[in-house]
């Protein structure tokens, strides 16, 4: 059973591991309230594809499914895409975060791709997967 005091400390630390991962993932959380700004349109969506053809495929797969070519140089099989919920379960700006910013073994993508860029692979990547 725990004592006051010892509730004080057990909150006291639950509390600092708290603020921690907050500063640690507030870039990633405040990426959850980020919305695409960019319409998806059949000309964003045309220039998504193109990127995805281009930088995402080989890992990827033409479908999305994480069955590119490059799954046997890896080590882990990349995200099958097909599987993102859409928001707001998953939304849109924890998405360009992830392009932007990599995850796992994913490279990040911030200084090869402009802004706009990352919204049309979103819109692309959404465009094929509605229910």
């Amino acid at each position: 059973m725990f004592t006051n005091r010892k509730m004080r400390w057990v909150s006291a630390i639950a509390f600092l591991v708290f603020i921690f991962v907050a500063v640690a993932y507030r870039e990633l959380l405040a990426s959850a309230f980020v919305s695409n700004p960019i319409p998806s349109s059949a000309q964003s969506i045309a220039r998504g594809k193109q990127l995805f053809e281009q930088h995402c495929q080989a890992c990827h797969g033409a479908e999305g499914r994480g069955d590119g070519p490059a799954v046997t140089t890896l080590t882990k099989r990349p995200d099958d895409l097909t599987r993102i919920s859409p928001p707001p379960l998953f939304p849109d700006g924890v998405v360009a975060y992830r392009i932007a910013n990599g995850v796992d073994m994913m490279p990040a993508w911030k200084t090869a791709f402009s802004e706009n860029q990352i919204w049309d692979l979103i819109n692309f990547i959404r465009s094929k997967h509605r229910d």
